[in-house]
């Protein structure tokens, strides 16, 4: 895996305004009409790869590919103020709301709802597909997309209070941080893999697309960041680091 600068730092925000800037990118190049569904293409691709690295890990600790070992297994983490989120229901479905996230804070205060919402309408969906395709996840809406809390219910997931406890283990002791990936890497995973889609499916245009995607980012951080992102080009997504 690529090693970046440790000067050079990476948030949830890079993550967050880095796709803004593709998907902005994207559709100012030939379009809403098509290139929304290019765009959210390019996200179902990411999040399933998210997700099988997710299981991959699970795997190596002997752990089922179950809807608590989702939860336990994420590849990342934000300060704790910047996320605002509540497990409402956990029998017989789990039911998860998200009031705040920082992805979200970062496209409003930029103005960027329009781009990011084709994130937050895919992301879940692809991620749980990629962990355990037999796993069901309803999104009935998204902070971006709809104007409301996210609500996702994980259909029959059934979290007692002792997987409960199990789940609260994992996050702490094991696998703990070890899952957690850092965020020059995500953000360098989306660069690859929307560039990658975006290629196949558009061709000579791409190069331009993601070359005014990447300018854009530059606006907001600096060339360093660039530098950063661009080493993720030959990495190997779908395997663990």
């Amino acid at each position: 895996m690529p090693q970046n600068r440790r000067d050079i730092q990476f948030t949830a925000r890079h993550h967050a305004l880095f796709f803004s800037s593709v998907a902005k990118s994207v559709i100012r190049g030939a379009g809403e009409e098509r290139d929304g569904m290019l765009i959210r293409k390019a996200v179902r691709k990411y999040g399933r790869q998210r997700g099988k690295r997710m299981a991959l890990r699970a795997r190596q600790n002997g752990h089922g590919l179950t809807v608590d070992n989702y939860f336990a297994y994420g590849e990342w983490k934000v300060p704790k103020n910047d996320m605002d989120f509540k497990l409402s229901e956990r029998n017989p479905h789990a039911r998860l709301n998200v009031f705040k996230c920082p992805w979200y804070v970062v496209w409003k205060e930029n103005n960027l709802l329009d781009y990011g919402q084709y994130f937050c309408r895919e992301i879940d969906a692809a991620l749980v597909r990629g962990f355990n395709p037999d796993l069901e996840i309803q999104v009935n809406s998204t902070l971006t997309h709809d104007g409301k809390p996210c609500d996702f219910i994980f259909k029959n997931a059934g979290i007692s209070f002792f997987k409960m406890l199990g789940l609260i283990y994992k996050k702490k002791i094991r696998p703990g941080k070890q899952v957690r990936m850092p965020w020059a890497y995500h953000t360098g995973h989306l660069y690859k893999t929307l560039g990658d889609v975006i290629r196949r499916e558009i061709g000579d245009k791409a190069d331009e697309i993601m070359g005014n995607a990447l300018n854009d980012f530059a606006s907001f951080f600096s060339e360093q960041h660039l530098e950063v992102i661009k080493k993720y080009q030959d990495t190997d997504f779908e395997q663990l680091p």
